[in-house]
């Protein structure tokens, strides 16, 4: 699922490929710009197409012709070149492309992506050797231990730490798949513990061990329908029995993009009314802790504690040894 901004920044940098390239394929598209192939359509005809200079009227808006899988781009010069990176992008943009070179098998003294980096590096006035990228995951046992467990379709037992409902739970999974989402690395797998699919973040899996046991054929196949159906996203599951509602400044309104929300609503005095799943009380204290003091807890589902930021603010502060 990506988030608003992410799919932001993925039109904005569509928009002068469109226009070089004289249009493309819808598929092309969404497989070049890891686009959802829905949510790219969704965008470019309910998003993109109402965007344009001052005054934005009709005449200045972006044209966009979406005709049998083929999209095309008219009046959006203004868009022809990507735009300028600040300098936090362009850093950014060097730590990945060095994260990049290291996962990819290729000799980096010839490598197109080796130059590209030497030019960002001298452009931002920095020598590649001084950014070390931490391997994170990727160079733990847990990972190796996925890794293998995938390639030899064994079952596994992990030990993995659920920070929703913060506790550890020993689980006996049949492994799938793994992919980046949100960049974090991320487990797909069928549980036998809950008898049902799970998304595991690989960075909370304490331990991993590979079993002697065969992963079943009906979960590679729906493994495979997956992929075919979405080939991006991961699904991940939201509560429907426990929902609050919040009446919260608007200078909060990122957790409408970070979150999952049911409905979002503009009321008077510079506040927002959102109704949106809660994972666990825990989780529920821990985001109010996030948010303004004006945040108020206007409904909820009986199983929710309405409490749950202002309990949570007494332990930390009883961990310090503070009675304020």
């Amino acid at each position: 699922m990506l988030k608003a901004t992410e799919r932001l920044e993925r039109l904005i940098s569509m928009v002068p490929w469109l226009l070089a390239n004289n249009g493309a394929a819808i598929e092309e598209l969404s497989e070049r710009f890891q686009y959802p192939r829905e949510t790219l359509i969704n965008d470019l005809t309910k998003v993109l197409f109402f965007v344009g200079p001052h005054p934005h009227t009709p005449d200045n808006l972006i044209e966009v012709n979406v005709q049998e899988e083929e999209v095309w781009i008219n009046q959006a010069n203004y868009l022809s070149r990507p735009l300028n990176l600040t300098h936090t992008e362009a850093f950014s943009l060097l730590a990945k492309g060095k994260m990049l070179l290291g996962l990819i098998d290729e000799d980096t003294g010839n490598s197109s992506l080796e130059t590209a980096l030497e030019k960002l590096s001298s452009a931002l006035g920095a020598e590649q050797n001084q950014i070390i990228v931490d391997p994170g995951i990727r160079d733990s046992e847990a990972y190796a231990i996925t890794n293998e467990s995938l390639s030899s379709r064994k079952k596994m037992v992990i030990k993995y730490y659920s920070f929703n409902e913060d506790y550890y739970s020993e689980r006996k999974i049949q492994p799938l798949s793994v992919g980046i989402n949100d960049r974090y690395l991320y487990l797909r797998a069928y549980c036998e513990k809950v008898k049902d699919y799970r998304t595991f973040r690989m960075d909370r899996i304490i331990h991993a061990e590979s079993i002697n046991e065969d992963i079943e054929q009906k979960f590679l196949d729906r493994l495979e329908d997956e992929r075919f159906e979405n080939p991006v996203d991961f699904e991940f599951q939201f509560p429907t029995d426990s929902i609050v509602t919040l009446l919260i400044k608007k200078s909060d309104s990122w957790i409408i993009s970070k979150y999952s929300t049911v409905s979002v609503n503009e009321r008077g005095d510079n506040m927002l009314e959102i109704t949106l799943p809660v994972a666990s009380n825990t989780w529920l204290g821990r985001l109010l802790l996030q948010l303004e003091p004006e945040t108020t807890v206007i409904n909820a589902s009986p199983n929710i504690n309405i409490d749950a930021g202002r309990e949570l603010a007494k332990q930390i502060l009883d961990r310090y040894g503070s009675n304020d």
